[in-house]
């Protein structure tokens, strides 16, 4: 006959144990999931052929309007992609593979106070997705007349990266600002 002090020992030891394995396996989740490749949207996958991309975007009824090279990759301006404030998006490719998308939000109806909460909200979807970005950028800068206001969050995972970025160019005559949100495949 085991002692009744034996038995609450050996409960609270199974307990510990069991707790420890659930950190463990919560540890190992988490760590899984911060190794796995940043996906680009629109369902697309890193490496895509920029033909099979383009008739992709000719069936969304979207319009390449600029093709050029930028930095030695192939990079396509597209407008007429639904989402909501999306003015633009820029599709980069290396080797007619893709390696990176860029989104551009603008909108000439929002205040630097819209702005900066739809930057906050894209900040939090990420977040919750791939945990606390890295700050890389927060200045203000005046040159000239224009104060222009940089602001940027990085994530990367297996060998892929987000980037968030708000600039603005501001004066007493003339605003500009945009969101852009890069991913890319390194």
């Amino acid at each position: 006959m085991v002692p009744a002090f034996a038995r609450r020992k050996s409960a609270v030891a199974v307990r510990l144990l069991l707790a420890v394995a659930g950190l463990l396996l919560a540890s190992t989740t988490s760590t899984w999931a911060q190794r796995k490749p940043i996906e680009p949207p629109f369902g697309l996958h890193w490496g895509e052929s920029s033909s099979r991309i383009e008739r992709l975007l000719k069936g969304a009824k979207a319009e390449i309007v600029e093709r050029n090279t930028i930095q030695g990759r192939e990079a396509w301006t597209v407008e007429g992609l639904v989402q909501a404030s999306l003015k633009r998006t820029v599709f980069y490719f290396r080797d007619s593979g893709l390696v990176e998308i860029e989104l551009q939000y603008e909108d000439p109806d929002w205040t630097s106070t819209k702005y900066n909460d739809f930057m906050a909200a894209v900040r939090r979807k990420i977040e919750n997705k791939y945990g606390t970005g890295q700050l890389i950028a927060r200045q203000k800068t005046p040159t000239g007349e224009v104060l222009q206001t940089l602001v940027g969050y990085k994530w990367e995972q297996a060998g892929t990266a987000i980037q968030l970025i708000y600039f603005s160019a501001e004066n007493s005559n003339f605003n500009y600002r945009s969101v852009s949100v890069h991913y890319k495949g390194y």
